[in-house]
Formats: structure tokens, sequence, C-alpha cells
């Protein structure tokens, strides 16, 4: 798998996932030098080298010039900080995302987020919810 990691999530990500999955490609927004790009640009890039973006900008799966895209989009719920606790979510996500899928990682704000498991996935109109109980 070829994953792309957003800019507005942290660097470390990289280090974490290539780690986890070897075989997997990964690189950060800043690493393919289009850092500051708007989504649309973004997507449209990503799209011709990169399996999956990883990303905690909620508007991403909005965008509308989302059809016709093989790259698929997961949201992370959460910031900085809360993201170096969901090693297990993190992957258990990213193996369930299809070609051209916008998911959305929902997380309850009050789980043990050390603890939380993915319990549903919930094929919605536009995007795919993946539901974690504590």
């Amino acid at each position: 798998m070829r994953v792309l990691i957003d800019e507005c999530l942290p660097r470390q990500l990289r280090q974490w996932l290539s780690a986890a999955r070897p075989e997997w490609s990964v690189m950060t927004v800043q690493d393919a030098g289009w850092a500051s790009m708007k989504n649309c640009v973004l997507l449209r890039m990503a799209n011709d080298t990169f399996d999956v973006l990883l990303t905690a900008d909620k508007n991403m799966h909005h965008h509308k010039n989302f059809a016709g895209l093989a790259v698929s989009v997961l949201v992370f719920p959460v910031n900085r900080v809360k993201l170096s606790r969901l090693a297990c979510l993190r992957l258990s996500s990213l193996m369930r995302v299809r070609p051209g899928e916008k998911t959305i990682m929902d997380l309850s704000p009050t789980a043990d987020w050390g603890a939380a498991t993915l319990d549903e996935v919930i094929a919605e109109r536009e995007i795919t919810r993946h539901r974690f109980k504590p």
C-alpha cells in the first residue's frame, strides 16, 4: 500500500506505519514537496501516486472534486497529542479502506483510547464510518 500523510498529522506517523508495515511505502506531504497545497490539488496529485491519504482535515471528505479519484481518504478525528495513543486503531481502519473511499474514524470523546476496538463499519451515501467502542 502507498500511504500519504497530510501535513495536519504528525510526521512521526510515518515512522510508526513504516515499522508496523515495512512492505508499505509511506510518505508525508512535506516529503513529496506538496506542503501547503489546496485540498483539490493535493487530491489530484495523490491520486496518481498513492492509495490512501491520511488526514485530520474534517472538511476533506466534503470535497466536491472527489468523484473519479482512486485515492482513498482516511480522516482521523483527533489532534496530534491523542493520535499517538491510537496505534491499533490507525492500522485497523487503514487495513479496511477501499480504493476511492472516503472514511471517517468515529471515536467517543470519553473512550479509553488505548483500549478501543473497531466495532462496526457503516457505509453511508458518500462516506464510510469506522465506529470504535471502548
